[in-house]
């Protein structure tokens, strides 16, 4: 719940300073400066205090310190990429959401399991966590103007499936092509 806080605090405090500043509103661009500090917070939490993250992994998953730290510097990566300029956040909106899903068995292991975690309750709490991880990875797509369409499109271009005849490739209407 923690990165749910700063993610919430960061994105208001950016809201308020950015609105009255720049004379526009942008909710979209303060839910990304808030994803990106709070991506940030995070992936310096995995060097500061690693044993939480760890206790997250499997015994069975080799290195997992290493893996940790590593993953703390993947977080902060992304988190600084969110802040670049187009077609870079973009890029990085899409590459977080991937990492999310990506690190959700994790947050399973935890619930499922019942591992306590240093510094969370236990109980019905990893439970909790778990719908957020949705909330975080939509949170990540809607503030680098990604949409289900565009997302879908990016995946196929992954496996090596272009865009079925009733779809749109990111970017055409049906009159350009």
């Amino acid at each position: 719940m923690i990165f749910l806080v700063v993610l919430a605090l960061a994105t208001v405090v950016a809201a308020l300073v950015l609105w009255p500043s720049s004379g526009r509103r942008s909710a979209r661009r303060a839910a990304r400066i808030g994803m990106a500090t709070a991506m940030i917070v995070a992936g310096v939490a995995h060097w500061l205090m690693p044993a939480p993250f760890v206790q997250h992994l499997p015994p069975w998953v080799p290195g997992a310190q290493a893996l940790v730290l590593a993953t703390g510097v993947v977080e902060i990566g992304l988190g600084v990429a969110l802040l670049l300029r187009q077609p870079w956040r973009r890029r990085a909106g899409l590459a977080l959401a991937v990492y999310l899903v990506a690190v959700f068995p994790a947050n399973v292991y935890v619930a499922v399991a019942g591992i306590e975690v240093d510094g969370q309750p236990g109980g019905w709490y990893p439970w909790l966590r778990l719908p957020f991880q949705v909330l975080f990875v939509a949170w990540a797509l809607w503030c680098t103007q990604w949409d289900l369409r565009q997302v879908r499109a990016a995946a196929a271009g992954l496996v090596g499936r272009g865009p079925r005849a009733d779809e749109d490739a990111p970017g055409l209407s049906r009159t350009q092509g």
